[in-house]
């Protein structure tokens, strides 16, 4: 088995998920995404391109034509208007050029919001999982530069514009230059591979020592900036003393960055070294050759400067052409991780024709069943599940208990497919839930978890999570009504339409843990999705509050479908089974009393919070139970005797 050093060293083309496309067939796919969203930079592109080639001919053509004139003895009226043609010739493909160069910029600017879009939009589509699977965030990270300048979709664009101009200046001056002397220009060609060979070797080797190290190390320290600008980060990083300690990790993962970006611009020094050289050599021969020529009698002075342009463009242009290729190599590999970020495979398995329709989810009456349900998380050979079997049936009031990592919350993300099981499968009425349209499919579940995420709006659309056109007001009231919030807004002017937090808005409130909780439960209410899912919902509460918030819970998930996990003993009251989790399975399971009288670990972990509760004042009892007590219990109970 390898190392993970050997594994983190491994091209990012062994991933069995990698998308390697070639170059004609990346062209193509830029072309056509130009094409679908702006058909003007595609026309830009051609036409700027063709224009720059015409317009370095005239410039090479330009002083031959008037020397000639002079030597002819030209009179100046002829001289003059033909120079005056010429430069309005000129002026006028200069022109075209750099106006389709203006506008194949403007075009991208356009156009990059709309690959942007694409990228975002596979952010927040793609299966749960994803976002806890490093080679996926490695391969988000690298789309990002899809976008960069010279990168990815821009630099494809650039090359097939430079490309474009620079293949007809190699062969209208190639051909010159053969009918001339073909020995020179083979000459020419060799050096001009040579130089080819050695930047496209530097940039395949500087695609995997830099751009592919570089992508986590990038992704981390992006993360770590993040958590300096966090506001619910910066109480503890303050209070904490957090600054050295995260100091030092940014410093670390920067010094990784600054190592690799040296050996990075150290393989460029020598690889300018090595082109400039064989330049030079190419320069030389074809300067030789063309005075060569002139000494001898065999070229006119207007021919000599011809050619000097001529050699000087084929020699520019053929290097450039090939230079141009291996960046475009380079484009290729970046859009590649592009495509394979947003081709990346999710776990959802659309439904087939005549199963799983939104009839099916709309009913009244159905059940999951979990069969032998088995569940790894990614990268990771332990089962967070296994072989979990249970049957949920509607308006079922379930509750979840167990030790910390015993398992809770994946059943529930399994349940709402945020996760697919590993082994075994979940059935809703009898059909794999893979074969639900996983959007529709969410639509059934309303969960409140105990990590609540307020975003940077109104309150009403904190609660609605739509625009306004789409949120029934009157709705959004009675939600924070019933959730209790209605008497934190009656403190704010604005009421609803208070603005949440003070990233884009001076005035912007934050809430307690407490009132996140009631924003959560009033989201839920607002969804009315046909399953409740609470997860540790009351963590941030006291006993006082807790129970009045799970009486506000009974009355909410009335004639609904409830899972509840919690770690005190208030939510079991009013839950109809009680599932016992223990390592990944399911050791226990029926009701309160079933289970009390049972005598096994879920009655123990009942009895030792019970008695916390009755005697939480007898210092002497709390220290038994934090010194006999091997781990955190966690445990959902009928109530406790207070």
């Amino acid at each position: 088995m390898k190392s993970i050093r050997k594994k983190q060293k491994e091209s990012v083309e062994e991933n069995e998920n990698y998308r390697n496309y070639s170059i004609i067939q990346n062209i193509i796919y830029a072309l056509q995404t130009a094409f679908k969203y702006k058909k003007s930079l595609a026309y830009a592109i051609v036409i700027g391109s063709i224009s720059y080639a015409i317009y370095e001919l005239i410039v090479i053509y330009f002083p031959k034509i008037v020397i000639d004139m002079i030597s002819n003895n030209c009179t100046i009226n002829k001289l003059v208007i033909v120079t005056v043609i010429l430069c309005i010739v000129t002026l006028i493909f200069d022109l075209i050029w750099n106006f389709c160069w203006y506008k194949r910029d403007w075009d991208w600017e356009l156009l990059c919001s709309q690959i942007v879009n694409e990228r975002l939009h596979k952010n927040y589509t793609t299966d749960y999982s994803n976002m806890e699977n490093p080679e996926f965030l490695d391969f988000m990270q690298r789309a990002r530069r899809s976008t960069f300048w010279g990168s990815g979709f821009r630099g494809i664009y650039q090359r097939i514009y430079y490309l474009i101009s620079q293949f007809l200046m190699v062969i209208i001056s190639g051909t010159a230059i053969i009918v001339l002397n073909p020995l020179i220009a083979l000459i020419v060609c060799v050096l001009a591979f040579f130089t080819y060979k050695i930047f496209d070797n530097t940039m395949i080797e500087d695609k995997k020592k830099h751009s592919d190290v570089l992508a986590p190390t990038y992704r981390k320290l992006n993360y770590m900036s993040r958590l300096t600008r966090n506001f619910d980060f910066a109480k503890d990083i303050r209070l904490f003393h957090m600054n050295h300690w995260i100091g030092n990790i940014f410093n670390k993962l920067n010094r990784t960055y600054i190592d690799n970006f040296t050996e990075h611009h150290k393989r460029w020094i020598v690889c300018d070294a090595k082109m400039n050289t064989i330049v030079l050599i190419q320069t030389s021969i074809l300067y030789i050759w063309l005075v060569y020529m002139v000494l001898f009698k065999e070229m006119t002075i207007g021919n000599f400067i011809l050619y000097v342009g001529m050699v000087n463009a084929l020699s520019k242009n053929f290097t450039d052409l090939f230079s141009n290729l291996s960046f475009l190599n380079n484009n290729r590999l970046e859009l590649n991780d592009f495509r394979t970020m947003i081709e990346w495979p999710d776990a959802n398995v659309n439904r087939e024709k005549g199963e799983g329709t939104l009839m099916d989810i709309e009913l009244d009456s159905y059940e999951f069943v979990f069969e032998n349900v088995s569940f790894k998380y990614p990268g990771s050979d332990k089962y967070a599940l296994k072989n979990v079997n249970l049957t949920l049936s509607s308006k079922m009031k379930l509750a979840i208990v167990g030790i910390n990592g015993a398992g809770k919350t994946t059943f529930t993300k399994l349940l709402m497919r945020l996760y697919e099981p590993t082994e075994g499968r979940i059935l809703l009425n009898g059909i794999d839930v893979k074969r639900y349209d996983r959007n529709i499919y969410y639509q059934i579940f309303s969960p409140v978890f105990q990590n609540i995420e307020c975003f940077a709006v109104p309150i009403w659309q904190n609660v609605s999570l739509r625009d306004e056109a789409h949120t029934d007001m009157d709705k959004v009231q009675q939600c924070i009504k019933i959730s209790g919030l209605d008497r934190k807004l009656s403190h704010y002017e604005k009421g609803i339409d208070t603005q949440m937090l003070k990233i884009f808005h001076r005035d912007g409130v934050d809430l307690s843990g407490g009132e996140k909780q009631r924003l959560a439960m009033a989201r839920a209410l607002y969804k009315n999705g046909s399953v409740i899912v609470l997860d540790e919902p009351t963590a941030a509460l006291d006993a006082v509050a807790e129970d009045k918030m799970y009486q506000e819970f009974n009355k909410m998930v009335e004639n609904k479908t409830s899972i509840f996990i919690s770690h005190r003993l208030s939510s079991t009251r009013f839950c109809d089974k009680i599932a016992m989790f223990d390592k990944g399975k399911i050791i226990e399971f029926g009701t309160h009393d079933e289970l009390i009288e049972q005598n096994g670990k879920y009655a123990e972990m009942y009895n030792v919070q019970a008695q916390y509760y009755r005697d939480k004042n007898d210092k002497q009892v709390t220290e038994n139970m934090y010194n006999n007590r091997e781990v955190e219990y966690t445990v959902c109970s009928e109530g406790v005797n207070k």
